[in-house]
């Protein structure tokens, strides 16, 4: 089976200076323009593809007749070809026909290297995802450093029927397929590593996961990345303050930065204090410190811009945790069970207003709500309110290409880190979660959970007394002492004591 070679559509040749320069998306390489073996192999790599033995005539027949020039030349072309590897396509098809496979390199450090498939039984590797790529099926994976393209109906096929273990030869017969033919096509899909002679080495990620990773950060990849505004001009940014939802608004008591100031314990005591407590005092936690708590950690402080001269076309949100691009996308939703002063129900918390907007009062929806989260702590009971934090997806990918749903998870995690602090310094029982039900949430909030969805959940309520002034670090087991691992239980005794101080003063 012929395989042939060419540069990515992406590379530009330039002559300029007596030098001939393949600029690609990982460097560039560079020949003098005297030598002929290595601009004739230049020129076609440029072209239509080509196969290896024509690039080795094609640079032969430019050196020379000489013996020691034909030599120096094939030397210098296989330097060429090793230089511009990442930069080179691979395609595979039957003799004279086109070609049914192309595979691209997504890693400037690999060297696709094909080669027959052999006898034995042959599946598709459990982390490859076949999906459409423009127009036509791309066949990737969280784990192979290369990207495979389907050309033709038959190479799908082909991918179909390694769906589970199968010898080349069955698979060629029950496809209509030469067998050599298919031999060859197997073995270019293993060299891109879609096979599962590839899996063992990530056994523990699941092909979402690890297909995430690879693709929303730099490295793994050759899609559009960061801040490229992919929808400028086609759409309005999504508005930086959510509008309101309809429905009765409950006014929420608002602290007083030098009585918070006052109260709060330093922030290195609140730190080594903090803890995830599942249970709750006998008084339920207050609308004050509901409201108190959700001022600090939630209410939009500010809007600014747009700034088009720092390449700002949008407003920012600024809210007391960063978010990147100033995007502000996560809103936060309390579902109160027992909040002294607030009746039981959904409410969305409006961060411009300081208010709750109730958005659904049914039981039965409220009740799921919290017995996810109960599920999630392994049976811990109800809390007193329980936090969702939603991502207007739109604040983020409006700007970003491929990284707008991990940066909302991060911020999902800057979001929780703040929640601790603050309940840790007000007094209160915080827990996140690590899971939580999207598809009931939209139904509790009203959302369409595609345009905003829940990307965490945390749990916040009046603290008990067994867990006041108490080590944060008791009843773990087989716990073996690290660095200063004293501070954390010092930090419970003074959290325990600004405590007492805060419920002397209020």
């Amino acid at each position: 089976m012929p395989t042939t070679t060419s540069l990515d559509p992406t590379t530009r040749v330039v002559r300029d200076g007596g030098q001939v320069t393949v600029w690609h998306r990982y460097g560039r390489v560079s020949v003098g323009d005297r030598d002929r073996a290595l601009v004739a192999a230049i020129g076609a790599l440029a072209g239509a593809p080509v196969s290896r033995d024509d690039l080795e005539r094609m640079a032969l027949d430019a050196a020379g007749d000489a013996a020691d020039d034909q030599v120096t030349a094939l030397a210098r072309l296989h330097w060429l070809l090793d230089r511009v590897a990442p930069a080179t396509v691979h395609r595979a098809g039957p003799p004279g026909g086109p070609a049914w496979l192309a595979v691209t390199p997504l890693t400037p450090d690999v060297r696709f290297t094909p080669a027959a498939a052999g006898d034995g039984p042959v599946a598709l590797s459990r982390l490859a995802l076949l999906r459409r790529r423009g127009d036509r099926m791309a066949l990737e994976s969280g784990l192979a450093p290369f990207r495979v393209d389907l050309l033709d109906g038959r190479a799908v096929a082909l991918v179909g029927g390694l769906a589970e273990p199968a010898r080349v030869p069955d698979l060629a017969r029950a496809l209509g397929l030469d067998p050599g033919l298919a031999r060859e096509l197997v073995g270019f899909l293993a060299a891109a590593g879609m096979t599962d002679a590839a899996d063992g080495s990530a056994d523990q990620w699941a092909p979402h996961e690890l297909y995430f990773h690879s693709r929303s950060r730099v490295g793994r990849h050759d899609e559009p990345f960061g801040a490229t505004f992919p929808f400028a001009g086609v759409r309005p940014p999504v508005p930086p303050v959510r509008p309101s939802a309809p429905g009765p608004a409950v006014a929420l008591p608002r602290p007083d930065l030098d009585a918070v100031r006052a109260a709060d314990p330093p922030l290195v005591v609140a730190q080594e204090g903090r803890r995830s407590v599942r249970g709750y005092g006998p008084e339920p936690m207050t609308l004050e410190q509901l409201g108190e708590f959700l001022y600090r950690v939630g209410r939009v402080r500010s809007v600014f811009g747009p700034d088009a001269a720092r390449g700002m076309p949008y407003e920012g949100v600024d809210r007391p945790y960063p978010t990147g691009g100033a995007a502000g996308d996560l809103e936060m939703y309390v579902t109160a069970h027992r909040v002294a002063g607030l009746p039981r129900a959904a409410y969305h918390y409006d961060g411009w207003g300081h208010r709750l907007v109730r958005v659904c009062a049914d039981p039965a929806l409220l009740d799921g709500l919290l017995a996810g989260a109960a599920q999630a702590t392994g049976g811990a009971p109800a809390p007193d309110a329980l936090i969702t934090f939603t991502s207007r997806f739109g604040r983020l990918t409006w700007k970003y290409d491929a990284m707008g749903y991990a940066a909302t998870l991060k911020h999902v995690g800057v979001a929780y880190q703040t929640c601790y602090l603050v309940a840790t310094a007000m007094g209160l029982a915080p827990c996140g979660l690590g899971s939580g039900d999207a598809h009931l949430s939209a139904r509790v909030f009203g959302l369409d959970w595609h345009e905003e969805s829940s990307v965490g959940e945390f749990m916040i309520g009046s603290l008990p007394a067994w867990a006041d002034g108490t080590d944060p670090a008791l009843g773990r087991p087989a716990l073996r002492a690290g660095n200063d691992a004293g501070w954390p239980a010092r930090a419970a005794r003074l959290l325990a004591g600004a405590r007492r101080l805060r419920r002397e003063t209020s």
